[in-house]
């Protein structure tokens, strides 16, 4: 303010002759040309003018530093190298217009370098002649030294930090290991996980990545309809596909599988089904994924399954039969592959359009005795399986599906102990009214306790007691 005061009192005191407009229109182009050139202010104002005689000596010069380079803003109006249009003609057509400084990032506080020097590189007027002003020692420059230290401080931080939202998105897209497949015979002999230096790097990240806080993947692509079923470790819903329009059965595993020893245990489902393959009797694997530290299969869905608790109904000889073939052709199946289902039970029976189909893959293992054994419903169970006897594993098979079907010819639920299970795994059985000795003498040899005499997959399958029932329809 006191700069801009002793400028006003000066421009009372001094009436200033400027040329008018009208003055420089009517007047010859090469005289304005002239005015460019040795400058307006020295054809103006001479260094002899009273104005530069009557200022205060003693005035700060500080306070007539009120311009554009004060406030540390560029010129966004004034064209660059407007010092060089030495030959610019009115007369002259097609001339192109000059080009203003683009605008850039600039920290409003001054900058002290060398010296105590004052420096404005941002001001479009600073040229090598331009005289330099000195300022002291004062408040007004230290202040200008913290901030100075304040930004660059501020600069070095942003530099080297790293968001954790960053390593987050990172680590979100980065691909998950390859999980080796024992079902199949020419899998890999090891994990592969090129990017197992990286992924532990963002261990720390997984839980929130995993938590929920990304894009869910279940909610993205399907619609929930409701839940159709439950287990002891997962819960099935009927779901619609967003991009197919098709409906599907999808199960989610209940519990939160943090460990990686339970993720390869829930996994052992997925990995059996994708390495049987396609089946007409064993329902349909279509893809699975892991979130919220949850698995997730998208599986076929079927009508219903044949559960005495949700389904309990009289059946035929003639259905029992169907039912007995068909999963009998999935156990040959399976078995050929060298994978045991050990859970064979109603519940796991599951009806599409009239075929019966097997599911719910969570307990299969390998023949082989590679894999760790984990039996199913213990009611379904044989003796030697109970007795940690795992040499014929097929055949426990065999036996699981021959109280499946006492189960559907019985009409209800078998008790979790009692003689009544007991006499199965003996083979006791009782005569079953309204059916044929031969189907009575079937089952009984199903249910024999010694895995050896019982018949495989295979020969259920050759039985000709399907011959009679079924006829053509056995392929």
């Amino acid at each position: 303010m006191k700069g801009a005061l002793a400028r006003l009192q000066l421009g009372e005191s001094h009436q200033l002759s400027f040329p008018t407009s009208s003055k420089l229109s009517s007047s010859n182009p090469s005289r304005f040309q002239n005015l460019l050139e040795s400058g307006a202010a020295d054809a103006i104002l001479p260094s002899s003018s009273p104005l530069g005689t009557d200022l205060d000596p003693n005035f700060d010069d500080r306070d007539f530093i009120l311009s554009q380079d004060f406030f540390c803003t560029p010129d966004y109006i004034t064209p660059d190298n407007q010092h060089t249009l030495n030959g610019w003609d009115c007369n002259k057509e097609n001339i192109p217009c000059p080009k203003s400084p683009e605008k850039s990032n600039t920290v409003k506080s001054k900058r002290r370098r060398q010296g105590d020097v004052l420096l404005n590189p941002l001001s479009p007027t600073f040229s090598g002649n331009q005289q330099i002003v000195e300022l002291g020692t004062d408040a007004f420059g230290i202040d200008e030294t913290k901030i100075e230290n304040e930004t660059v401080t501020e600069v070095r931080k942003t530099q080297n930090y790293v968001s954790q939202s960053a390593v987050a998105l990172r680590c979100r897209v980065m691909p998950p290991p390859c999980f080796k497949n024992p079902y199949l015979q020419d899998a890999s002999e090891m994990d592969i996980d090129p990017l197992g230096n990286q992924r532990s790097k963002c261990a720390a990240f997984f839980p929130a990545i995993m938590g929920g806080n990304g894009l869910s993947r279940y909610c993205a692509d399907f619609h929930e309809i409701e839940q159709i079923g439950s287990g002891y470790f997962s819960h099935v819903f009927k779901a619609l596909n967003r991009i197919d329009g098709c409906l599907y059965a999808v199960k989610r595993s209940m519990k939160q599988l943090h460990q990686d020893t339970e993720r390869r245990k829930a996994l052992m489902e997925v990995q059996s089904l994708a390495a049987l393959g396609s089946h007409e009797n064993i329902v349909g694997y279509y893809s699975s994924w892991f979130e919220n530290e949850q698995l997730y299969i998208q599986m076929e869905l079927c009508d219903h399954s044949l559960s005495i608790n949700k389904f309990s109904r009289t059946f035929t000889e003639g259905e029992i039969l169907e039912t007995l073939f068909q999963i009998a052709k999935a156990l040959q199946f399976i078995h050929k592959k060298g994978i045991a289902h050990l859970d064979v039970k109603p519940d796991n029976i599951y009806v599409k359009n009239g075929v019966y189909k097997l599911g719910d893959f969570g307990c299969a293992t390998l023949l082989d005795k590679s894999l760790p054994i984990e039996e199913g419903d213990a009611r379904y169970m044989p003796q030697e399986i109970l007795n940690e006897k795992y040499d014929d594993l097929d055949k426990a098979d065999i036996f699981s599906l021959g109280v499946a079907i006492y189960e559907l010819i019985r009409g209800s639920p078998l008790p979790e102990s009692g003689p009544q299970i007991l006499n199965l795994r003996e083979g006791k059985l009782a005569l079953l009214p309204g059916h044929s000795l031969q189907f009575q003498n079937l089952l009984k040899v199903m249910l024999d306790p010694n895995p050896v005499w019982r018949p495989s997959a295979k020969d259920l399958v050759e039985n000709p007691i399907f011959d009679k029932v079924l006829g053509k329809g056995r392929a």
